[in-house]
């Protein structure tokens, strides 16, 4: 049995409880500014972030309890930190249900994306219900054990579950860059804006792939400390945080690729006439059957200049160069 020391035992888990709490204040910031943000979203994604914040709430009270009980109620007993305590064993749970609602609504966005790629939908699927049925799995058997130094005996279902959650980040970051990438329109706004969901997805799962692999690997280099399940406190944190940030940026991409709106009032053709000056004239009738109709124009313009002719030149052709080398792009919205 390997001695225990409070520095890579109580104190890993004292600053992992101190980074979920940091991490937490950002979900409540992030939540805030969806509910604000977002009023048009559907109300089951609504329902499923509140759900999402609720359980991440949960998760630091009861990482909170344990790391209470390890330093307050069990004060200067190292054997107690021997045992691992009910809360540290239900937050597990906790955090793979977070995490299969957050890999179920970037699932979600793969399956439009990839217009219902049925094997890749599988293939996210399988690995997501892997993960969280080893975070299952290992919370039932740890309330079997006698003290974490048995964690041995279950370490393969540890290794599992880390290591396929690396696998599915890391697939549906592929997938959404991928998708994404397949969207570029050639127009300069909209795939500047490819680039930045681009960039959002490789975030997402670079940042959750790396804190998993810290994960695995100083359980795998460390077992006997707490070293690993500091780590493991901060992991759904930035899982939600990941979604939320993307959630929260779809307003400003849409307000950053929109431009000024103009509303022409139109009317069917048989309620109006064309008057001397050629403006069309409108019956008393036709005001009611007129219909707004607005139109979103952006437009932006690339040109190259004509190279300065050589001194022997006696005739130079004109050329159209907006025509040959010029680029219009134009992105029309209609909105009746």
């Amino acid at each position: 049995m390997a001695s225990i020391t409070l520095n890579d035992t109580l104190g890993a888990a004292f600053l992992g409880n101190i980074a979920a709490a940091c991490f937490y204040g950002i979900t409540i910031l992030q939540t805030w500014i969806y509910y604000g943000r977002n009023g048009s979203d559907r109300a089951y994604l609504k329902v499923l972030v509140f759900i999402l914040w609720a359980l991440d709430s949960l998760h630091l009270a009861l990482v909170t309890h344990a790391v209470y009980v390890y330093a307050v109620t069990d004060f200067a007993n190292l054997l107690a930190l021997e045992m691992p305590i009910w809360s540290i064993l239900i937050q597990v749970v906790v955090t793979g249900v977070s995490d299969l609602l957050v890999r179920g609504i970037f699932c979600q966005r793969v399956w439009k994306l990839s217009n219902r790629n049925w094997p890749l939908m599988i293939a996210i699927v399988v690995t997501t219900l892997t993960v969280f049925g080893g975070s299952i799995a290992f919370a039932v058997k740890g309330f079997s054990l006698p003290d974490y130094f048995a964690l041995s005996s279950i370490s393969d279902i540890l290794y599992i579950s880390l290591g396929v959650g690396v696998i599915a980040d890391i697939l549906i970051a592929a997938s959404m860059c991928v998708l994404l990438a397949k969207r570029r329109t050639g127009f300069a706004k909209t795939d500047s804006m490819v680039r930045v969901l681009i960039l959002y997805s490789v975030n997402t799962g670079a940042l959750t792939s790396l804190c998993a692999l810290i994960c695995l690997i100083t359980y795998a280099t460390m077992p006997d400390n707490f070293i690993f399940i500091g780590v493991y406190f901060v992991l759904p944190k930035l899982f939600l945080n990941s979604l939320l940030a993307t959630l929260n940026a779809r307003r400003p991409l849409r307000e950053a690729g929109s431009g000024p709106m103009v509303s022409i009032p139109i009317s069917t053709t048989s309620n109006s006439r064309m008057s001397h000056s050629g403006m069309p004239q409108y019956s008393p009738g036709a005001r009611e059957d007129q219909m707004g109709l607005q139109i979103q124009v952006h437009t932006s313009t690339e040109l190259k200049t004509d190279p300065e002719p050589h001194i022997g030149d006696i005739e130079i052709r004109e050329k159209d160069w907006a025509a040959i080398y010029g680029r219009a792009q134009d992105s029309v919205a209609i909105t009746v």
